[in-house]
Order: C-alpha cells, then sequence, then structure tokens
C-alpha cells in the first residue's frame, strides 16, 4: 500500500466514512487493548494512529486523566483524527516524543505497511519502558493465513476484486516488502528483545463493509491506480450493482503481543 496515498483528502474522509458505518476496526482495536492488558495509570503510545479507532479503545481502559498519545505521519489522517477526538484525552503527534518511554507501545492495523518488519519493530522496542509491552494487531491474511468462508453466493468476498482486475485500470505495485508470515514477526520481536505471544480474534467481514474498505485510495491502488483516487468511488458503485450484498467471509485478527527477554 501506497504511504503517500495515506496522505490524500479522500483517503481520509473515506477511512472516516468507514469506520462510522462498520465495526471492523473498532472491534479489532479493542481486541488489541484487551490483549496489551492497557489498564489505570498506563503510559500508551499509539503508533500509526489513523483517525483514532486504537486510541480510543484505550480510554475505554485508562483512567480519568490517563493520556494516549498517538502518532500518525499523515497530516491528512492526523488532522481527521484530531478533529474526530477533539476534547479527549488524545495527544496527537507527527512522530514519537523524543527521550519519553512508554508502559505499552500499540500499532493496530499497520505494521504491514511501515516498513521491514524488524527495523519497525525495532524502533517501536525503543519507545517501550523497562517492563513494558509491545503489541501489534494484523488481519491473519497479511501473514499469509488464510480465512474461513463465510455466507451468501459470495462466501470468500472474491466477487469484488475479481470484477475489478476485469477493468485493467490497474498499475504495478510499489516496491514490495518481503511477505510476512507468524515466523517472520516472531523472530522481529526477538531479534528486539521480546518474547511474542499470539491470540487470535475473528470478526464477520460482510460485502458492503469489504466495499466500503477497498474504496480506500491506498487500498485500491493496485487494481485502480490508473484513475485519480477521487474516481473511483464512482467505479466501485457501479461494480456493487452486481454484487451479492447478502454475502460475507470471517477475518482473523492475528494479536501479538511482546514482552521483555533479552533486552
Amino acid at each position: 500500500m501506497s504511504l503517500f496515498l495515506w496522505n490524500h483528502a479522500v483517503t481520509a474522509e473515506r477511512y472516516r466514512l468507514f469506520t462510522d458505518r462498520h465495526d471492523r476496526y473498532r472491534l479489532a482495536a479493542r481486541a488489541l487493548v484487551e490483549a496489551a492488558a492497557i489498564g489505570p495509570g498506563h503510559r500508551v503510545l499509539d503508533v500509526a494512529a489513523g483517525i483514532g479507532c486504537t486510541a480510543l479503545a484505550c480510554l475505554e481502559r485508562l483512567g480519568e486523566t490517563d493520556v494516549v498519545v498517538s502518532v500518525e505521519a499523515s497530516g491528512a489522517m492526523r488532522q481527521e483524527g484530531e478533529r474526530r477526538t477533539r476534547g479527549l484525552r488524545i495527544a496527537w503527534r507527527s512522530a514519537p516524543p523524543e527521550g519519553q518511554q512508554f508502559d505499552r507501545v500499540i500499532c493496530g492495523a499497520a505494521i504491514w505497511a511501515l516498513g521491514p518488519v524488524s527495523e519497525v519493530i525495532g524502533g517501536m522496542s525503543n519507545l517501550v519502558a523497562p517492563g513494558g509491552i509491545l503489541a501489534v494487531s494484523l488481519p491473519a491474511a497479511y501473514l499469509g493465513e488464510a480465512d474461513e468462508p463465510g455466507g451468501g453466493i459470495d462466501p470468500h468476498l472474491t466477487a469484488l476484486p475479481s470484477a475489478l482486475a476485469a477493468l485493467n485500470l490497474g498499475k504495478p505495485p510499489d516496491a514490495a516488502l518481503p511477505p510476512l508470515s507468524n515466523t517472520r514477526l516472531t523472530q522481529a520481536f526477538r531479534e528486539n528483545g521480546f518474547s511474542m505471544a499470539r491470540s487470535d480474534t475473528r470478526l464477520r467481514l460482510t460485502q458492503q463493509a469489504y466495499l466500503d474498505w477497498m474504496a480506500l485510495p491506498p487500498v485500491n491502488e493496485t487494481l485502480l491506480g490508473q484513475t485519480r483516487p477521487e474516481d473511483r468511488p464512482a467505479l466501485l458503485a457501479r461494480i456493487a450493482e452486481d454484487l451479492d450484498m447478502a454475502s460475507w467471509r470471517w477475518e482473523r485478527w492475528a494479536l501479538c503481543v511482546g514482552t521483555e527477554a533479552t533486552r
């Protein structure tokens, strides 16, 4: 996924619409926060914070005066997050604060897009206070693990990407990072002094949610990259007319929690 496209006004608006309409990121964020055992008094750093889904889940478990520091490099996403969480105990930044460490450093639904996984885990590990926890979440499919079928006439939700591919409007992806796997992620934690424990949570992904998610420019860039981001929703709307909107599939999320091992 192109990081440049995350700093696009269309992306921030479509992402907000997605999170308003669907509970995918909200439920995944709550599962991550629970897995990280976040509680009152913890100093929390939210990396690649998007528009604040994970930070809002943190506030549900923190104390009344605790503040979440949310780091989001995309100006468009950060601006939308600041607007969406105005008045709440969330401090938005474009980069981690220097010289500070946190009891919990978390990254929800972004680790695969930030760079080589060992380097990303290494950078975040330096921000974890002694005795703290580093936790990340991502769809298990991004680790090369297949999801179970759901229901309807399109129980794997393959009709939409197939129809987009048939338009022949894609372009080659950016230089690809090495594929992730549970083994590579575990190794990245270990290389940086953490022992990783994994648990999973399973969500139901509907055809409508998948369609709205595919409307995000960074997500559909490979399939629709020859068209402008602002023109892509109209193409998706036309394809949606032929989709079975009653179809759905399961989506498993990996919750990976690192505790100090050899640091």
